[in-house]
């Protein structure tokens, strides 16, 4: 119930994306209206800003008044978005639809509910549980939109899109607890006062070491994603790559993703340190980013997908976990949404440093670019999680 309203790809450093039924939408729509692709940007960093700025408020939001309520507040906020969206008939109106955008973080809320309702041994799986149903949305949502778009047109998929929301925003208020026993607890010792949106919190949860850390290595990483995603639709028009075979790359690393969520995340922890298993993920990710600069070829570009669809959805889950364990119960909504921020940084960066390699040095160009993105960061990370715990120290404190 809580999975539905937002997804995310399964491959590079997943980010909030708006629901699978409607993601084409904006680009359909504002190539209606006379909109180019230089203002399109624009409407996409707009998204991307408001993200960033949103995601640690409402995590802030869920550990003082709950991610019932938040999750509410961002599922209504989302509905209202692809309304907007649906009733815009010019571009200034596509820019107002963006505005309540700034709420739409429901995937944060459920990552929060998880962690909070999760034991730590347990976490990791439950989390890639919750990405299998966004996983089965994306696989859904596409169908479900282009032929409700075929027939009416893309304004009607976005108001059919606000209408569908109405049905999680109704079971999430009839059947999900409203926090955890351990979280009240916390509440009733504070004695309420420290409700609402508190920036200082968000820099007191930065002070610590572990999230310090955690934030850094994503945003690295996410540098070299967000540049290989954002260019990789030109080189793909270079390699006389068709629109069905993109298509198909897409649904092949969303069933990777699914996979790796389903069977292999928890597997995997039962063997590995989670560590350990950044810095494999984050190695094979490099090694596909050095074959995608040499790739020139349909078969090798479908390796490639494969290399980067498994591991970055492994290492999207365990980072979240780690997130989670790096703080205080009552600040698991907060460093949830540091990590959101950081990817809405990365998206708003990241395509304009892809593009002006691509245009300099090509696919080969931006591949190198992020084999050392991704390079930095595996460095980085062995530098810094070598002293570091990741599990809630008994009688740890609020951050």
């Amino acid at each position: 119930t809580i999975a539905i309203g937002r997804s995310h790809s399964s491959s590079l450093a997943p980010r909030n994306r708006p629901t699978a039924c409607w993601a084409s939408i904006p680009s359909d729509l504002s190539a209606r209206l006379g909109a180019d692709s230089l203002v399109f940007g624009y409407l996409q960093t707009f998204f991307n800003v408001f993200q960033l700025v949103g995601n640690p408020l409402i995590g802030r939001l869920c550990d003082s008044r709950g991610a019932k309520v938040a999750l509410q507040m961002c599922q209504i906020s989302t509905g209202l978005s692809y309304v907007f969206l649906g009733l815009a008939t010019s571009i200034p109106h596509l820019f107002l639809s963006r505005l309540p955008t700034i709420l739409m973080q429901s995937m944060h809320c459920a990552q929060a509910f998880v962690a909070e309702f999760s034991s730590e041994e347990e976490r990791s799986m439950a989390l890639g549980r919750l990405s299998l149903s966004y996983g089965l949305g994306m696989a859904i949502g596409p169908v479900l939109g282009g032929m409700i778009s075929e027939h009416t047109g893309p304004q009607m998929t976005a108001l059919s899109a606000g209408l569908i929301m109405l049905l999680p925003i109704i079971l999430n208020v009839n059947f999900l607890p409203q926090k955890g026993a351990g979280k009240q607890a916390s509440a009733g010792q504070r004695g309420g006062s420290e409700g609402g949106l508190q920036l200082k919190q968000i820099v007191r949860v930065l002070e610590d070491q572990r999230c310090r850390t955690l934030t850094i290595f994503m945003i690295l990483t996410g540098l070299g994603g967000q540049m290989y995603q954002s260019t990789f639709p030109m080189a793909a028009t270079k390699l006389d790559i068709s629109a069905k075979n993109l298509g198909f790359l897409q649904t092949f690393s969303a069933l990777l993703g699914l996979v790796s969520n389903t069977f292999i995340v928890g597997a995997v922890e039962k063997r590995f340190s989670q560590t350990s298993i950044i810095s494999s993920a984050t190695g094979v990710l490099a090694g596909a980013f050095l074959l995608y600069s040499q790739s020139s070829k349909w078969e090798s570009i479908v390796l490639v997908s494969a290399m980067l669809a498994m591991p970055s959805t492994i290492m999207y889950t365990t980072l979240t976990s780690m997130l989670t364990k790096s703080a205080s119960r009552d600040n698991t909504a907060t460093v949830i949404g540091l990590g959101h921020a950081s990817r809405a940084a990365c998206g708003i960066i990241a395509p304009t440093i892809g593009g002006f390699i691509m245009q300099q040095a090509g696919a080969r160009g931006v591949g190198l670019s992020c084999l050392g993105s991704m390079g930095l960061a595996l460095s980085y990370w062995q530098l810094s999680s070598k002293h570091l715990t990741w599990g809630a120290k008994k009688g740890e404190k609020e951050l």
